[in-house]
């Protein structure tokens, strides 16, 4: 069938090609004006106020010298469609999908996946056409149209309308109100249309409309399957193919004289540009700031948490990885060789013969790095058209396993993209079960990360994947065919398992585990019984070992095969063996080298800077002089001034900076250490600790701390519970409230002196808050909440007394509240929309909303910064709700806190560069809302 298409593209354009001249202008079909509600104008404004709410949510590459060749070819299409007033813009983005979409407003976005599936210039000015058709045909707008009258009940839109308030009413409506869908057949008659308007735009420009079918052909793998009348009389015929075959006979429709007279494809400019956008590691934009005071990089800045260790099969190399990248050292010596930056990276691996690196990112983005030259020698984008909830690369980065969401297990060809294995419902509900047992298995997908295994041989010549419904399968990669699966190889693939080398398999016999197969591989001989438990199981470098996890209270223990036991454990749960070296974190977060089964070495290694992970918690004094902050296992305390780290600590999950020079740093249980609140200076370099008891639940706000004592054993049901305020500095009681009934949650963050106690409005203990205080009574008789609203009751912490409520309305859960921070008379509030909504703790009235997430007030209440993107601050003057400037760092923002008096801002980038900004100061552009 797939012939016959391309046999029909070259009868429709084998005709003579004239002048554009005799072509007639395209024209887009009329929107019926009873049906749209917003002018051009209108429509990008709205697109604009979509575009805040939605571009935090995946990375936009907006530098010109990624995006120019896009838009090159989108404005070369763009020219050719009719006149709508509005004005196009074609940008990159981040997600593991291949997809493009318009926005209302005139926005086309497309995935740097799409890009890596194009096969050519003309394809993708295809799939520019299609999304450019939507849009010429207004056809985002009047789904927008359909939407607002639907929860809004709103008939017409004046010209002075507040569209972004208008917008947020519509989004927090959505549950307020039953919406009908649309006709059935509008989305099929969309896309015919767009498809319509973009082939014409296309040959229009000079490219070749049939590569848009290709690509479509591939994009909805119809395989080039049209249907006919028959397949369509039975009603066999596939959308898509329907689909397609409508696509087709647009291009066979096409006037003669509309046909542009192909210019050079220019193909190498197009891979050029193509290898380029899959290389681009940047944040999306270019560093634009103003008012810079201070800017350095932190001396003896804070590592990452290594996740994941691996030697090299020669026991030359070994990597390790953090969260911003991967460390590639030599054994012997142990010594930094090169570092490769990659934030999303999975569990890096050496190529069998050890020259190279390979690694892939959750977008099954697949790089190879050559050790010699450290340098990247190759990346691919692997094209799956389903999201992949496990996935795993061979060894020699040729091969990627994909096991979707739509539970079908797929094994790609890396280099071609081709899937050369396809299973369906390779986690079966339905195989042979029902009723409880269905249930169970439905249980089982919901709470377990690993549903099935997917392993490759070390030496990359197969590969083998079951799941926990029986469903298994062993492929030969040098053949690309399925094997017969052995019984005792049945066995041990049933569960968990993992290769032995390349000619042995280990697996986990779910009858007996105390005598789990050792089995030669392919062949199925038994080997050897081993006790193994139901733990996720790999081999180590050195396949002697067998690394479980986790193991009891360890996250990790060693498996001597020969001994038939446990013969290590480790704190962490990054390790590797080769020969007998074992490679771990030490404490103090160097790396060390050391003899299996010992707990000393003199072998070890303090790796060079890297990407900062995630933080447990930062602070830094109101001067902006000191700064203190932790990851998961490791803190420090810095003096900005002199850029000396003066304290270097394990890591800590709240920290406080008081008056009197001294911060307070909460750390958690650790190993045989319990919790303390240990009081630290860093002028004197001294500290004391206080111990915690067990049970103790401990926040911090400002010189108060809170104690929670749950008198219920379900502490998630938050019933009977009291809550202590405590001296930060003196431990001494300060006041005490108690709840018999359903609890608030405690919110707020530990600078403010302000608790927030945040009820759920139906909650049978918010009845007796309220009679404890007659103006909270007074507030919730005028707010009159509804049952899934949100009663946010404000205390100064240090005396328990209330400064006020707030009601958040949610629109029967249209929206849910995530953070909240109290200052001044300030309650802000983040949800899960990627908003910040800003209310009055004394009146209860909302004041403002933005898009963003992360927000902090100055402690004078005068300013408000937030984060909407990466690397992309916000700065609002409270005094006039109006945004005042905006900041565009090179690298991820990691954290920002005002200095006392709100002039200045302190900015860490996830590259550990410590920022003083003037707050004034930021640089105000063309595109700022102000709402």
């Amino acid at each position: 069938m797939r012939g016959l298409l391309r046999i029909a593209l070259l009868f429709f354009l084998a005709v003579p090609v004239l002048a554009q001249s005799n072509c007639p202008p395209l024209q887009a079909p009329t929107p019926d004006p009873a049906k749209l509600l917003f002018t051009p104008q209108q429509e990008e404004e709205l697109g604009e106020i979509i575009r805040q709410q939605l571009e935090s949510e995946f990375l936009v590459i907006e530098e010109d010298q990624v995006t120019g060749y896009l838009k090159r070819i989108g404005e070369r299409v763009a020219r050719h469609l009719p006149d709508t007033g509005l004005h196009y813009q074609f940008l990159l983005y981040e997600q593991p999908e291949i997809q493009a979409f318009g926005m209302p407003g005139g926005r086309i976005y497309v995935s740097r996946k799409l890009i890596a599936f194009m096969r050519n210039e003309d394809e993708l000015a295809g799939v520019l056409g299609h999304e450019l058709g939507h849009l010429a045909a207004r056809q985002q707008a009047l789904d927008m149209s359909f939407a607002f009258r639907e929860v809004l009940g709103i008939k017409t839109i004046s010209d002075d309308e507040d569209l972004f308030g208008l917008y947020n009413q519509f989004v927090e409506s959505l549950r307020l109100k039953k919406r009908h869908s649309q006709p059935s057949g509008d989305e099929e008659k969309g896309q015919k249309i767009a498809d319509q308007l973009g082939v014409q735009a296309v040959a229009r420009a000079g490219y070749a409309p049939q590569a848009y079918l290709d690509a479509l052909d591939r994009i909805m793998e119809t395989k080039g399957k049209t249907g006919n009348w028959f397949t369509d009389f039975f009603g066999a015929t596939r959308p898509d193919s329907k689909r397609l075959r409508e696509a087709l006979k647009n291009v066979g429709n096409l006037p003669a004289g509309c046909i542009e007279a192909k210019t050079a494809a220019g193909s190498e400019e197009f891979r050029q540009w193509q290898a380029a956008v899959l290389r681009y590691k940047g944040v999306g934009h270019e560093e634009r700031l103003a008012g810079v005071l201070v800017r350095k990089q932190l001396n003896d800045p804070l590592r990452g948490d290594i996740d994941h260790f691996r030697f090299s099969p020669d026991g030359k190399y070994l990597l390790a990885q953090d969260e911003g990248g991967i460390y590639l050292l030599t054994r012997d010596p142990l010594k930094f060789v090169f570092r490769i930056d990659a934030v999303d990276a999975q569990a890096a691996q050496f190529s069998p013969d050890s020259r190279q690196v390979v690694f892939f990112s959750s977008g099954l983005r697949v790089e190879t790095w050559d050790i010699d030259h450290q340098e990247q020698t190759s990346v691919v984008d692997v094209p799956a058209l389903h999201r992949c909830r496990q996935t795993a690369l061979s060894p020699d980065a040729r091969y990627l396993a994909c096991f979707g969401y739509d539970l079908g297990l797929s094994l790609f060809d890396v280099a071609s993209g081709e899937a050369i294995f396809k299973r369906d419902k390779f986690f079966d509900f339905d195989q042979g079960f029902s009723g409880y047992e269905a249930f169970f298995k439905a249980i089982y997908f919901l709470t377990h990360a690993e549903v099935v295994t997917l392993r490759f041989s070390p030496d990359a010549r197969y590969f083998a994947a079951s799941s926990r419904t029986k469903e298994e399968v062993l492929i030969d990669l040098s053949t690309q065919k399925k094997m017969n699966i052995p019984g005792a190889i049945h066995t041990a693939m049933e569960y968990a398992f993992t290769f032995v080398g390349p000619d042995r398999i280990l697996g986990t016999d779910t009858f007996d585990n105390k005598k789990s197969p050792l089995a030669e591989f392919p062949s199925g001989k038994i080997l050897d019984r081993v006790p193994l438990g139901g733990s996720s199981m790999v081999a180590a470098t050195n396949p002697k070992y067998i690394l479980m996890r986790p193991v009891q209270e360890f996250p990790v223990a060693g498996f001597d095969l020969e001994q038939k036991k446990f013969v290590f454990t480790n704190r962490m749960s990054a390790t590797d063996v080769w020969g007998e070296t074992s490679a771990s974190e030490r404490l103090n977060g160097e790396i060390g080298l050391y003899k299996v089964g010992e707990t000393t070495t003199k072998n070890f290694l303090q790796l060079p800077l890297g990407k900062l992970g995630s933080l447990r918690t930062i602070t830094v004094s109101p001067d902006l002089r000191w700064l203190a902050m932790s990851s998961r296992t490791r803190g420090g305390v810095w003096d900005l001034d002199t850029n000396q780290r003066v304290l270097y600590v394990r890591g800590f999950q709240n920290a406080h900076y008081t008056p009197n020079e001294v911060f307070f740093l909460d750390f958690p249980e650790f190993e045989k250490v319990g919790r303390e609140i240990v009081v630290a200076s860093p002028v004197t370099k001294q500290t004391k600790s206080r111990k915690v008891e067990k049970d103790d639940d401990l926040t911090f706000f400002g010189d108060v701390f809170l104690r929670t004592t749950h008198n219920d054993k379900n502490r998630s049901a938050r019933r009977n519970l009291v809550i202590d305020a405590m001296d930060m500095a003196t431990a001494k009681p300060l006041w005490s409230r108690s709840f018999p009934k359903q609890g608030p949650w405690v919110s707020g963050s530990a600078s403010s002196g302000k608790v927030i106690l945040v009820w759920n409005a139906k909650a049978d203990g918010l009845r007796e808050e309220l009679a404890r205080d007659a103006k909270l009574q007074e507030r919730w008789n005028k707010e009159n909440p509804g049952d899934t609203d949100y009663f946010m009751e404000v205390l100064n912490a240090a005396d328990g007394t209330a400064a006020g409520a707030v009601v958040v309305r949610t629109g029967k859960y249209s929206f849910s509240p995530e953070y909240q921070e109290a200052m001044g008379d300030w309650l802000v509030v983040t949800d899960n929309l990627n908003r910040v909504l800003l209310y009055s703790i004394s009146t209860g009235e909302q004041k403002a909303k933005w898009f963003g997430y992360r927000p902090r007030i100055s402690r004078n209440g005068e300013r408000l910064c937030l984060a909407n993107g990466r690397g992309r601050l916000l700065l609002y003057d409270l005094r006039t709700l109006k945004q005042s400037g905006e900041f565009f760092f090179a690298g991820r923002v990691s954290a920002s806190l005002f200095s006392a008096d709100g002039k200045r801002l302190f900015v860490l980038t996830n590259d550990q560069t410590a920022f003083i900004v003037d707050a004034a100061s930021g640089i105000t552009t063309a595109a700022s809302m102000e709402h």
